[in-house]
């Protein structure tokens, strides 16, 4: 069931979650189970040591 609230409709989610960033967690594989039930899931930018190598994680979500 879909809970609708300002933050869901802005983010066009379906929960009112936001799983936030977490340095060294906030991978592809816990992020997209977070944006698969419906929140809203975040990448570590600076978990990568690289550009190209963040380009790839985003690309696994």
């Amino acid at each position: 069931m879909a809970i609708k609230t300002r933050f869901t409709e802005e983010f066009g989610i379906e929960h009112p979650i936001a799983q936030g960033g977490m340095q060294w967690v906030g991978y592809a594989e816990m992020v997209a189970p977070v944006a698969n039930a419906g929140g809203l899931g975040f990448l570590t930018a600076l978990t990568q040591p690289t550009p190209e190598d963040l380009a790839k994680e985003i690309a696994r979500t």
